[in-house]
């Protein structure tokens, strides 16, 4: 009976002894005197997950759309610029990132008959002007002449030539004051850009068989311009002329019989306001 006894009282002080290793293990005393309380050193926290930045663009020429900005050709499609529809004008479209073209000397397709141009022939015309979104347009329905649909297409702004078209802060149509997406690009956008055309073929004018004094002029004027280039050597300037007079034989190659002013009109342009002798 006594030994009984004792095995139970070992037992018990076995147990007590556990149970004050696993308190003092795993708690310590509030020293305010609240009780037992878990010790820092086995107390663990789940890490918080943390979400890494969005990467900002600093450089507008590294945004996606930039990379992809290409250049579109100009054609004639049916849009006018007055109620009468005699006042064709082009159209391009103007990429996202990509510059608003400046009027200048251009070839034009047009895609249908105006004047004494046919459908699908393309010519080397000039373009005079910006035709911006406060200009009415208008297109042909039969015999009458109604205003163009332009609900769905943005127009280029008039003084955005040269420059980049984008939304600004109040979601307008703009070249300056660029609204910045989140990840740092300008919001760029896709617009129509029309201008008005100087081709007086389109304007009801007929080809001259030939080619005509136009064609020959044309001529003299790709020879001046080659020999205005010999005669400056091996300059940069020389290099420019050279370049001219190359681009000048293409167009009368382009002509062939149907050659004209805005033929004459686009080496003016190369010649980017120098004065050539034989091309005035």
């Amino acid at each position: 009976m006594i030994a009984s006894k004792l095995s139970a009282f070992g037992s018990l002080a076995a147990l007590s002894s556990v149970l004050t290793f696993s308190f003092s293990d795993g708690c310590k005393k509030d020293e305010g005197g609240a009780g037992l309380v878990p010790d820092a050193a086995v107390t663990t926290t789940a890490p918080t997950a943390t979400t890494p930045a969005t990467p900002q663009v600093t450089d507008p020429s590294q945004c996606a759309s930039c990379q992809l900005a290409t250049v579109a050709g100009w054609s004639f499609e049916g849009v006018y610029r007055d109620a009468t529809c005699l006042e064709p004008i082009a159209q391009t479209v103007t990429p996202t990132c990509g510059s608003v073209p400046a009027p200048a000397p251009v070839s034009v397709t047009y895609v249908d008959t105006v004047g004494g141009r046919k459908a699908n022939e393309v010519a080397n015309v000039t373009l005079k002007e910006l035709v911006g979104p406060e200009t009415p347009k208008f297109r042909k329905a039969g015999t009458a002449c109604v205003k163009a649909n332009e609900a769905a297409v943005a127009v280029t702004p008039t003084a955005c030539g040269g420059q980049k078209v984008c939304r600004d802060a109040n979601g307008a149509l703009a070249c300056t004051g660029c609204r910045t997406l989140a990840n740092g690009c300008p919001d760029y956008e896709e617009t129509r850009t029309y201008a008005s055309i100087e081709d007086p073929v389109a304007f009801g004018g007929k080809p001259t068989a030939g080619g005509g004094n136009n064609l020959s002029r044309l001529r003299t004027c790709c020879a001046a311009i080659a020999s205005e280039a010999k005669r400056l050597g091996s300059s940069p300037e020389a290099g420019l002329l050279m370049n001219a007079a190359a681009q000048c034989n293409a167009l009368v190659a382009a002509a062939g019989p149907n050659g004209n002013a805005p033929e004459l009109a686009a080496v003016r342009g190369l010649l980017a306001g120098r004065s050539v002798p034989g091309c005035m």
